[in-house]
């Protein structure tokens, strides 16, 4: 599913973003067997002032393609509800961490992470799946979604 981040800014290290005053800082970038590049955030933040709260974000975006389908009007109504590209995300987190085991926490939650799942979105067909299951998804859930605007149409 597409995943829409709003207040995003960019600043002056592109590794870095701010969500809603968290910083994200792009840690690692894989580049998957499909062809997808997978990059890994870390989303952590101190919580007390002996303790912090681990998080990460995987992300990979997924270019959308006709061949993905059997049907072209399921393609321009997964395109025109997500756009041009689906963004696969998922989160670890671990809360309440003391400070001096932050880094150990961080590298055992990534190094599960691409133990559980690295296979599976390496996979050459990861995208395909993503795409129907995006099309599955808003088939069954259609108040939802609503089309994206098409800047070809005139009002």
């Amino acid at each position: 599913m597409q995943v829409k981040l709003k207040n995003v800014k960019k600043l002056a290290n592109d590794n870095k973003k701010t969500i809603r005053g968290t910083q994200m800082k792009l840690i690692e970038e894989i580049k998957l067997d499909n062809g997808l590049k997978l990059k890994i955030y870390d989303l952590s933040r101190s919580i007390a002032l002996d303790t912090v709260k681990v998080e990460l974000s995987f992300k990979t975006k997924i270019p959308l393609k006709k061949s993905f389908f059997q049907k072209n009007q399921d393609y321009i109504q997964v395109k025109n509800i997500m756009g041009n590209q689906l963004t696969y995300e998922h989160k670890l987190k671990r809360s309440f961490v003391p400070k001096e085991n932050e880094d150990s926490t961080r590298n055992d939650l990534i190094n599960t992470f691409k133990n559980n799942s690295l296979g599976y979105l390496s996979s050459v067909n990861f995208p395909k799946k993503m795409a129907l299951s995006a099309l599955r998804n808003i088939k069954n859930n259609p108040y939802k979604y609503q089309c994206r605007a098409n800047p070809d149409k005139q009002s």
